[in-house]
């Protein structure tokens, strides 16, 4: 049986993530205002019709819509599922535990949402502790954090994850030029 409530709190949602009042919601739908809120406090449902597009709006499946089960906020797996990716990312580094979760989301991002994520790290826009989440970067991330650290432009002691650095990286951080500069190559 549908869960009317848990749905309507599902469209409030996905319609303030959009920033959209009611009345907004509603002319793109071709409905009344009256008619969201009923379908937002749980007292009726959209036609198939209107789930359809709504669906298509609010970049979600019909069946997370409908499904009364509640999503784990750490299952990301069926979050990106179901959700918009970039939904699923802005809940992820806007919660005060991402810094040492990492490792959670970070297998399931295409590479273009982790370099995204590399360099709010290092911008230091996101704040994670590298010793715990080191293991999650790929060779081609490690080197890159590295040369950043190396370049002055992110401030970290790598010192702190020196023993668990492949020896290709500890000897990156070993060579000096004769100016005292680093010199390293990104293979």
């Amino acid at each position: 049986m549908l869960n009317l409530t848990q749905i309507g709190h599902k469209i409030t949602e996905h319609r303030k993530r959009l920033n959209l009042t009611q009345k907004e919601l509603a002319e793109t739908l071709y409905v009344t205002h009256q008619a969201v809120s009923k379908w937002e406090k749980g007292k009726s449902i959209p036609s198939i019709e209107i789930l359809f597009e709504m669906t298509k709006l609010f970049e979600i499946s019909i069946d997370y819509l409908l499904d009364d089960s509640i999503i784990e906020d750490k299952d990301y797996e069926t979050q990106f599922k179901q959700q918009p990716r970039k939904a699923v990312i802005s809940k992820f580094l806007h919660n005060n535990q991402c810094c040492n979760n990492l490792e959670d989301i970070f297998y399931l991002l295409n590479n273009e949402e982790r370099n995204q994520i590399i360099d709010l790290i290092l911008s230091s826009k996101v704040t994670v502790d590298l010793d715990i989440v080191w293991h999650v970067f790929s060779k081609q991330e490690r080197i890159r954090i590295i040369s950043v650290i190396l370049s002055k432009k992110y401030e970290y002691d790598l010192q702190n994850i020196y023993s668990r650095l492949t020896r290709t990286e500890q000897l990156l951080i070993q060579s000096k030029d004769k100016d005292g500069t680093y010199s390293y190559q990104i293979y």
